[in-house]
């Protein structure tokens, strides 16, 4: 599958029914073999569903052409469901790390094979689920979609939960310590807390328009490299969404090549489109404004 191009909307409704398979399995396993932690899985799963669902509307709607109104289309829908299933993901660690306090200090019995057993399954369907969404993030060259990388997340957020599952019943069954399930769990946490708090930061970095290109320097001494330039100011560098950048500059150009002034733009273009830029707005001076919109690094 690793090779194999799947289709961002397909890949969604594949791990919306792995995700909605998962939860009836883990629940019957639950109420089974008594199993609080498949229980828990279980509830953890629906925040998947959610967090699947929302992307997936999210795409639909981002989808839709530019119009007078929106004239960048809906891309930012995108930006605005990985804020929300970034920040779900981190109240959903705070929930689990509550419970396995408490289970740290109330430890409970488990059915030691029907939670191994069920808990490995779910992970088996986890890690595919995993698997589809990756295959369709090859289809963005050179960027992560944010949306579906956020609900790639929450579901291998809850791959490691059914690990934890498994590693902790396994460990109860050779130490008889029933304190590492919760601890265990506490530790995926954190393990997940991360990668919620990655996504949080690249959606609100594309909100606060904050500019993606890493060394604006050097990207400015290679714009004045260009024969002709003698000056670029108000540049501007800001995202759309996880793959679509936008650009606008000022440059001064020699009066003397004012008559290439075609070829100098399209050298600009071709020099910022090497740093990812899709979209720019160039606006040639052969007498050179006052920047009135420079930012200090």
């Amino acid at each position: 599958m690793t090779n194999t191009k799947i289709n961002v909307r397909t890949a969604l409704l594949l791990g919306l029914f792995l995700s909605v398979l998962i939860l009836v399995f883990e629940l019957l396993g639950g109420l089974l073999f008594h199993s609080t932690a498949l229980v828990a899985d279980a509830l953890h799963i629906i925040t998947d569903i959610l967090a699947i669902s929302f992307s997936f509307v999210a795409l639909t709607i981002s989808a839709r052409p530019p119009s007078d109104s929106s004239t960048y289309g809906f891309h930012r829908i995108e930006v605005i469901a990985s804020l929300v299933n970034g920040l779900s993901l981190i109240g959903i660690v705070g929930v689990i790390v509550f419970e396995a306090i408490k289970r740290v200090l109330h430890p409970q019995n488990i059915g030691i094979l029907g939670t191994v057993t069920f808990g490995a399954i779910a992970l088996v369907l986890n890690l595919a689920s995993s698997q589809i969404l990756k295959s369709a993030q090859s289809n963005f060259s050179g960027h992560e979609d944010l949306n579906v990388a956020s609900a790639q997340t929450h579901i291998l957020g809850d791959a490691l939960a059914s690990l934890a599952v498994v590693i902790g019943a396994l460990a109860i069954y050779v130490t008889g310590l029933r304190i590492i399930d919760p601890l265990v769990a506490i530790f995926i946490s954190l393990i997940v807390l991360r990668s919620a708090i990655r996504i949080t930061m690249q959606g609100g970095a594309i909100i606060l328009e904050r500019s993606p290109i890493k060394n604006l320097q050097e990207l400015k001494k290679n714009l004045l490299a260009v024969k002709g330039v003698s000056d670029v100011h108000d540049f501007h560098a800001w995202r759309i969404c996880s793959h679509i950048t936008v650009a606008s500059m000022h440059a001064c150009i020699d009066p003397a090549l004012k008559e290439q002034s075609l070829e100098i733009r399209k050298d600009l273009q071709d020099r910022l489109a090497d740093k990812g830029v899709q979209h720019v707005t160039i606006q040639l001076e052969e007498v050179c404004c006052i920047p009135s919109h420079e930012h200090s690094d």
